[in-house]
């Protein structure tokens, strides 16, 4: 082949290239996209502004999911987009009504709860955080968001349900964040539960009584005891007790000054009673809610309310959080009432040594 029928040859193969470069540049620049991706935008339950779509890697995006509407990559990659655009109701939106439509990923519901909170829209958080929930029950994340959306609405009592729910659902609850207890906290506040709004904060630092024991700690603990009149104890005093077998203890307790044998449970979050003592106990059931806890035979329920009093010997507290549980004695014990968990030993100092626990009244630090 010679050199001109080559150099033809050329020409024509760069005018066809450069009609075709001209061709997909004038469509993506001419065509407009609330008709390309009415489609994508209907099943998203958004539209976005022209000059947005027409951004290269929106357009592009959107052009995937006109091609794949169920691709998960694709709605991430916008939900991101439009984030850093500053489109952020557009960005919870389509992820939301993306899991609705193709149920995944479930997680992406995560980033539009959060979005939704920062846009003050407490009411759509709530909705999304509900059908986080429905498709992710045991999900730490999913209680902790809803708890945040009903905090911020004012449903205090439901929000303390998803905060109690999350932290026993939580793997390791050394690893808490302090955020979930300081919302504890303040929701019991709002209801002016002050006793109780101090357990979260006492619980917290008890899980880590070195790192977590600082005077500013024990500053919001005081201010809710104060306003509570909370320390029935407030003479040193101190309580021993054996650890049977080198495990489990055992000990004389009341509630509500009834009498019981309770194990003593540094692992559990919160008093729990049998239905039966409780009861006898006359702790109020009215308005209790059912949460979820993390015991050593896997998840249970029981419904979360308080106790007047709870006293070990000498050391006694007053509005205690507990949960009551109708179990049978396969779960405590023959003869066990209930555990002595954390909602009332995080109120003193707990030192294990040569098999004996001691629990004694907080010093000052």
């Amino acid at each position: 082949m010679g050199a001109p029928v080559l150099r033809f040859w050329l020409v024509c193969w760069l005018a066809v290239f450069a009609g075709s470069i001209e061709s997909r540049g004038a469509s993506y620049l001419d065509e407009n996209p609330d008709e390309v991706f009415a489609g994508v935008y209907s099943q998203l339950g958004i539209k976005l502004p022209v000059q947005v779509a027409r951004e290269p890697d929106v357009w592009a995006t959107l052009d995937q999911l006109k091609r794949e509407s169920c691709d998960q990559k694709s709605i991430g990659d916008l939900a991101l987009l439009l984030d850093r655009l500053g489109y952020r109701r557009e960005a919870a939106l389509a992820p939301y009504n993306f899991v609705k439509r193709c149920g995944q990923p479930v997680l992406a519901l995560h980033k539009s709860i959060d979005l939704l909170l920062k846009l003050s829209d407490y009411a759509l958080a709530l909705e999304v955080a509900d059908e986080f929930m429905r498709r992710a029950p045991t999900n730490f994340n999913a209680h902790y968001l809803r708890g945040v959306a009903l905090e911020a609405i004012g449903d205090y009592k439901r929000a303390l349900v998803d905060y109690a729910d999350a932290v026993e659902l939580f793997n390791d609850k050394r690893n808490i964040s302090s955020r979930v207890f300081l919302r504890m906290a303040n929701c019991y506040a709002k209801l002016e539960r002050f006793c109780e709004a101090a357990s979260p904060i006492m619980t917290w630092i008890a899980l880590d009584p070195i790192g977590r024991d600082t005077s500013k700690t024990r500053k919001i603990v005081e201010d809710y005891e104060q306003q509570g009149n909370c320390a029935v104890t407030r003479e040193s005093q101190k309580e021993r007790f054996a650890a049977r077998g080198g495990r489990v203890i055992l000990a004389k307790g009341e509630v509500n000054g009834v009498r019981g044998t309770f194990i003593i449970d540094t692992g559990a979050s919160y008093v729990s009673l049998k239905l039966a003592f409780a009861e006898r106990a006359k702790v109020s059931l009215v308005g209790a809610s059912e949460i979820t806890l993390s015991t050593a035979n896997g998840r249970a329920k029981g419904r979360l309310t308080h106790a007047d009093a709870v006293a070990l010997g000498r050391l006694r507290a007053a509005n205690v959080p507990v949960v009551v549980q109708n179990v049978d004695d396969t779960s405590y014990g023959s003869g066990v009432d209930g555990l002595l968990g954390m909602s009332f030993l995080s109120r003193f100092d707990l030192q294990m040594s040569g098999g004996f626990l001691e629990i004694r009244t907080r010093g000052k630090k």
